[in-house]
């Protein structure tokens, strides 16, 4: 099938379904010199007359009764158009959307802290040649499809096509156990439309994926879930020093850090309104009475501490992002190291941790054969990480953040895996467009089946 970029341009003095075709963009696809074709765009295909222009420029002039009939804002876009020339029908797109949760109409148009990422997206998409949108459940399952699009850098609410691709970036996990989400698949999946990360991943079957893997088991810190107190007192005893962590959680929320100095146990949580202070207990009976209401409220797991190097006694670890770049392999397209905030055990920058170059902060702890070395290691586990889960899990999936540490003797460690990382946590050359904003439209052309190089 033949395929180019184009620009497409409102005809605003023609009626019904017509379209003016240039010379450029007749020899670019080897087009028959006929007057009628089918024009697809989502779901929706409409048959129009069409006519050829001379015109240097690859470019199509279409008529707004042919944008309203494929849903798309009268106005100019750059598209990809392919051509298949036994079914005489050219196809627009991409059509790629992002879900999110529901928006309410009164809001100011604002998709909280993956809005800047949206609209590198959007002008991405708007560089290279595809349609970006941004939708809810409710709005893609209506027969006419709304979603937001870009319209000089700010959101604007039109129907849309229906999607080629969509990303998922939906942040309730309680949404995504619905029977909304469950029908939002299922239509999906009728219409052939590719899904992409899937759904959380919660942190007890990641590790668990992980513990299966021989070559990744060695970079494991001991790991169980709880079900009881003898879990914690065993455990407690056993390492001394142990994080409590939801296994659903996120952004270093609701983490606890436990600590036993022979038999005194300290507590410190990352709780919104509690101290950053430890709670000092006599016997594990009382520790264990104090934290019972917070371990009743959700699954947890128990995970030894690792004693992970430091910067002026601040705890230290890394983020690397990857991403799908063909059916089979993976690419890290951004890596960044956390430093936490004074007196925090956790490097999140929700919780005041800083962002660091990776080389530069671990050669002013290391020699710089070791340096080299670190940075080589850590990038291999991350992506035989990124690989593993992909290859264990169900569903489809094009980014991961891989969260590793170093311990105190040069070890890595892998600490967490994120579905859906924070897209705060990013150096980039060019800061207009990031790596990853390019990487997941990359990956959408992908598995739509449109060519991006």
């Amino acid at each position: 099938m033949a395929e180019t970029k184009i620009l497409m341009i409102p005809l605003e003095e023609k009626n019904g379904f017509y379209m003016e075709i240039s010379d450029s963009l007749q020899k670019a696809l080897t087009l028959p010199l006929i007057q009628t074709f089918s024009l697809h765009c989502g779901k929706e295909t409409v048959r129009t007359k069409a006519s050829f222009i001379r015109n240097e420029k690859i470019v199509l002039y279409a008529s707004e009764e042919i944008y309203n009939a494929l849903h798309l804002p009268i106005k100019s876009l750059t598209l990809r158009l392919q051509y298949d020339k036994f079914t005489n029908t050219f196809k627009l797109g991409p059509v790629i959307c992002v879900l999110i949760d529901s928006i309410q109409d009164d809001e100011k148009i604002q998709f909280g802290n993956i809005d800047d990422f949206c609209k590198e997206m959007a002008n991405y998409c708007a560089e290279i040649g595809a349609f970006f949108c941004i939708s809810t459940l409710t709005d893609l399952q209506q027969n006419q499809k709304k979603g937001f699009h870009l319209s000089h850098q700010n959101w604007k609410k039109e129907t849309i096509p229906c999607p080629d691709v969509i990303y998922n970036r939906i942040r309730s996990r309680k949404l995504e156990y619905s029977q909304k989400y469950l029908k939002f698949l299922q239509f999906a999946a009728a219409n052939d439309i590719p899904v992409f990360n899937h759904r959380y991943l919660n942190k007890w079957e990641i590790h668990k994926i992980f513990a299966s893997n021989q070559h990744l088991l060695p970079y494991l810190p001991k790991t169980m879930l709880l079900t009881k107190k003898s879990d914690l007192q065993v455990f407690v005893n056993d390492f001394q020093d142990v994080f409590i962590k939801p296994i659903n959680g996120s952004q270093g929320r609701r983490i606890i850090r436990l600590k036993n100095k022979n038999d005194l146990f300290e507590i410190y949580f990352t709780h919104p309104g509690k101290s950053e202070q430890p709670i000092i207990f006599h016997s594990f009976q009382e520790m264990y009475k104090h934290l019972f209401p917070y371990l009743k409220r959700e699954p947890h797991i128990i995970q030894q501490t690792i004693d992970t190097i430091k910067l002026d006694n601040r705890p230290l670890d890394f983020r690397f992002l990857c991403h799908k770049i063909n059916h089979q392999g993976w690419k890290i397209t951004s890596s960044v190291a956390r430093l936490s905030a004074k007196d925090q055990f956790v490097s999140n920058l929700a919780k005041g941790g800083e962002l660091y170059k990776i080389k530069k902060i671990l050669s002013d702890i290391f020699d710089k054969s070791t340096c080299l070395h670190l940075c080589s290691i850590l990038s291999e586990i991350a992506l035989e990480a990124a690989k593993t889960v992909e290859m264990n899990v169900e569903g489809e999936y094009g980014e991961f953040g891989i969260d590793m540490a170093v311990s105190e003797d040069q070890k890595p460690w892998i600490l967490e895996v994120n579905t859906k990382p924070s897209k705060n946590i990013e150096y980039s050359l060019n800061p207009s467009i990031r790596p990853s904003a390019k990487a997941i439209i990359r990956y959408c052309f992908l598995i739509s089946g449109y060519d991006v190089s």
